[in-house]
């Protein structure tokens, strides 16, 4: 069972998977070295397409071994370049090329939906306020990631309608081994993100 840990950016995610699953997959390192958000969106959505693909490999290994995988943030990350396009900090061109992107691997299996999404719930000013209290990371965009939310929060919501029971609201004294495995048979199937999409006012290019 692989499980992703979600959230708005100072959400919490990073610190819940360091105190519960110390051996969870990281979302991104802080030194790692990607490209500038708004450079060339072809260079952009390759470069973090291929990140996701190496963090679902990641997580395949550690549900192999352990049973139980648990992501800070899900390896589709396509949510990203929508909530970003939506919001209008971005174009459509980074979601469009990595639609594609994810599309073709999900179709040779190099990245699939993770059993469960769980959402960690806090409030946009206890965000803001996590954000400028932080002295342990750089947060210099935090203001765009806030308008994120709003998208980020409907692009679950469509996941949850398209996959009953697999999205719901990380609370305090939730167990992660509670929880039952989602039947695999989705794992890869893109007929399951064009329903996503189009339930978003997105559908699929034919």
């Amino acid at each position: 069972m692989i499980v992703a840990i979600e959230g708005a950016s100072a959400a919490g995610k990073t610190t819940w998977c360091r105190r519960y699953f110390p051996h969870h997959v990281s979302e991104a390192p802080e030194n790692i070295v990607a490209p500038d958000l708004f450079a060339d969106p072809p260079e952009v959505g390759k470069f973090w397409v291929n990140h996701a693909i190496e963090n679902w490999q990641k997580a395949l290994a550690l549900e192999s071994e352990h049973g139980i995988a648990v992501c800070d943030g899900d390896p589709f990350h396509l949510y990203y370049a929508w909530a970003l396009w939506k919001s209008g900090a971005l174009t459509s061109a980074l979601f469009e090329i990595e639609s594609s992107l994810y599309r073709d691997a999900f179709h040779k299996q190099r990245i699939g939906f993770v059993d469960h999404v769980l959402w960690l719930d806090v409030p946009i000013g206890e965000l803001r306020h996590r954000a400028q209290a932080d002295d342990m990371r750089r947060r210099k965009r935090h203001e765009i990631y806030l308008a994120l939310v709003p998208w980020m929060t409907s692009w679950f919501t469509s996941r949850e309608a398209v996959l009953p029971g697999t999205v719901q609201v990380l609370y305090e004294a939730f167990r992660i081994e509670e929880l039952q495995p989602a039947l695999h048979t989705y794992r890869y199937d893109t007929r399951m993100t064009d329903r996503m999409l189009a339930l978003l006012g997105n559908p699929p290019a034919s």
